[in-house]
């Protein structure tokens, strides 16, 4: 039998020297493929982009921040894009692993959006110009990204919606209405109860008080930030669209009867305490009131259609 040599220890330890180099190359090269095959979301274009974006729509922004800060209707403005953000950095991972690529037809939106900014700077109306802004930013996000990641942050973009101060649209057109049928409800909850009631459009006269139904207590406040809330509470819950869609809806509905129910509790502290108990510390506490019985009307929306479970990609 011949005996196969032994290799002296030196020999040895620069072979093993050698097998652990080439792993770490193996591994650094893996680690390369992996980390770089992640696709990058902002390139320095984008960020270019983004400047622009900014530096193009300042005035607007500036406007938009001075109606959110001074405006009672428009108080939740501030909280939309913070929750848009948070929304797409939940979908992060998604977002990089969905289909990416420039794609033109973001044109379609990019183009229109741009005009319409440009006619509503001209004929100066505010509100057309932050709409005009989301398309642009939708448009952009189809043009540099595609389809595949448009999708994704489709409903965060369109969330933006809700933080465009329509101002003098919504309150002429809306607010009037509002007040009667919160009025006309309101006196048919008291008469129920034996209550005699006078009504004459939006004043209630009851024995001993007469309640006039404001602007600011019309319903408009909550049924805008209510709709914010229910468009984000059936984005969030599982189910079918359809059902989604209905929860949505569920969500004005809920915050004018809710008002409905703010006005019916001042008339009857009215009747029972006084002017001041009920035009007092009850009427400013009632605004948390109205928010609170809105939500639970959404979270029985959801349960009567059976869609009351969270999300758990988000």
């Amino acid at each position: 039998m011949t005996e196969t040599p032994g290799r002296a220890p030196d020999e040895i330890e620069e072979t093993d020297e050698a097998g652990d180099a080439q792993e770490v190359e193996e591994a650094a090269a893996s680690g390369q493929a992996t980390g770089d095959a992640r696709p990058r979301l902002f390139t320095p274009l984008m960020w270019v982009v983004v400047a622009l974006l900014i530096v193009c729509f300042a005035s607007y922004l500036k406007w938009m921040w001075d109606v959110w800060m001074r405006s009672e209707y428009y108080g939740h403005g501030p909280l939309i894009p913070l929750i848009s953000a948070y929304l797409i950095y939940r979908r992060r991972d998604e977002l990089r692993q969905a289909e990416g690529g420039h794609n033109l037809w973001g044109l379609g939106l990019l183009v229109p959006g741009i005009a319409i900014f440009l006619a509503a700077v001209y004929l100066d109306v505010n509100f057309i110009q932050g709409f005009a802004m989301i398309m642009v930013i939708g448009g952009l996000i189809v043009l540099l990204w595609g389809w595949g990641r448009a999708k994704v942050l489709l409903f965060p973009i369109a969330f933006l919606a809700f933080m465009v101060p329509t101002g003098r649209l919504l309150v002429t057109q809306f607010s009037g209405p509002l007040q009667t049928y919160g009025a006309a409800v309101a006196a048919k909850a008291v008469s129920l109860v034996g209550m005699p009631v006078n009504l004459q459009g939006t004043t209630i006269e009851i024995p001993d008080y007469t309640f006039e139904v404001a602007q600011v207590c019309s319903g408009l406040k909550s049924t805008i930030a209510m709709s914010a809330l229910a468009a984000l509470f059936a984005f969030l819950v599982e189910g079918p669209m359809w059902k989604r869609v209905l929860l949505f809806v569920a969500g004005a509905p809920a915050a004018l009867l809710a008002n409905a129910l703010r006005i019916t509790f001042t008339l009857i502290l009215g009747r029972a305490f006084g002017q001041e108990a009920a035009e007092g510390f009850f009427h400013t506490l009632s605004g948390l009131m109205v928010f609170v019985v809105g939500l639970i009307g959404l979270f029985l929306a959801a349960r009567l259609l059976k869609c009351d479970t969270m999300r758990q990609d988000i």
